[in-house]
C-alpha cells in the first residue's frame, strides 16, 4: 500500500475509492448484487485523481464519497481522503457506466426503471468537472515501452483486469527516478476497453504538455490511457 518513502501509492487509493464505491452503492440499493436480476454491473469508465498530499504510513485519514448522480449514461461518484486535522489530502471524482454482463454492452440506467436513483446524494464535488476524455492528435509519437499479460492477480470479479492495476501498470513504465523521487500530483485515466486473462497489453509512453502520458493496447484496442502529472 505504501511505496518507498513510506508514502501512499496512487494504485493504493484506487482500490480504496473501489471499496468506497462498493459500499456507497449498496447503501444507495444499486450495487452489483442489487442489480443482479438485470445482468448488469457497475463499470469504471473515467477517473481523475489530485493528490494534495501523499499520506505517509501510520498517519489517520477519513475516507468519504458520495454520489452526484445521473450525467448522461454516466453515474458520477466523488470521493474525499480528509487529513487528521481536516486538510483534504486526494480529491477524486469517477464516472461509472452499467454493463450487460453475456452482451458485454453498455446499457442506459433508465432502461432498469427505477432500480439505479438518478438523483445526486449530494451537490458537493470534490472536484467540479467530471474526469475527462483523454484525446491525442492523430499520429502523435507514444513509444512501446513495456508489455504486460494478464494474469489471475489482475483480474476482479467481473473477469476483466480490475481498474486499479492499470495505475500499476502505468507507473510501473515510467522513468525510476520520476516515480521514486517525485509525488504524484494528478492521475486522470479512461477505461475505454476490457483487458482479460492471457491478453498481452502493450504499453506506450510519451511526454506531452509536461503530463505523462501512458496508454495500453491489446493489438489496434486502446484497452486505457491515462494522463499523469507529477510535483
Amino acid at each position: 500500500m505504501f511505496d518507498n518513502r513510506s508514502l501512499l501509492r496512487a494504485a493504493a487509493f484506487m482500490d480504496i475509492a473501489q471499496e468506497l464505491a462498493v459500499q456507497g452503492s449498496y447503501q444507495l440499493g444499486f450495487a452489483d448484487r442489487q442489480l443482479a436480476k438485470y445482468n448488469v454491473v457497475w463499470i469504471l469508465a473515467r477517473m481523475c485523481v489530485k493528490f494534495n498530499t501523499l499520506p505517509p504510513m501510520y498517519s489517520t485519514a477519513t475516507a468519504e464519497t458520495w454520489s452526484r448522480g445521473q450525467q448522461g449514461l454516466c453515474h458520477i461518484r466523488d470521493y474525499r481522503l480528509v487529513g487528521e486535522n481536516g486538510e483534504s489530502l486526494i480529491d477524486a471524482t469517477s464516472s461509472w457506466v452499467l454493463m450487460e454482463k453475456t452482451k458485454r454492452a453498455i446499457v442506459r440506467p433508465n432502461s432498469l426503471g427505477e432500480a439505479v436513483d438518478g438523483s445526486p446524494q449530494n451537490t458537493a464535488f470534490a472536484i467540479e468537472e467530471p474526469a475527462e476524455r483523454i484525446l491525442l492528435p492523430k499520429d502523435f509519437p507514444l513509444e512501446a515501452v513495456a508489455e504486460h499479460r494478464v494474469i489471475y492477480s489482475d483480474l476482479d470479479c467481473n473477469g476483466h483486469t480490475n481498474n486499479a492495476k492499470y495505475t500499476v501498470w502505468a507507473m510501473d513504465c515510467l522513468p525510476g527516478d520520476l516515480v521514486r523521487n517525485h509525488d504524484i500530483k494528478e492521475i486522470t485515466i479512461n477505461f475505454n476497453h476490457e483487458a482479460l486473462y492471457g491478453e498481452t497489453v502493450t504499453l506506450y509512453h510519451a511526454v506531452k504538455d509536461g503530463a505523462h502520458i501512458v496508454e495500453g493496447r491489446c493489438g489496434d484496442t486502446q484497452i486505457f490511457i491515462s494522463k499523469l502529472l507529477f510535483k
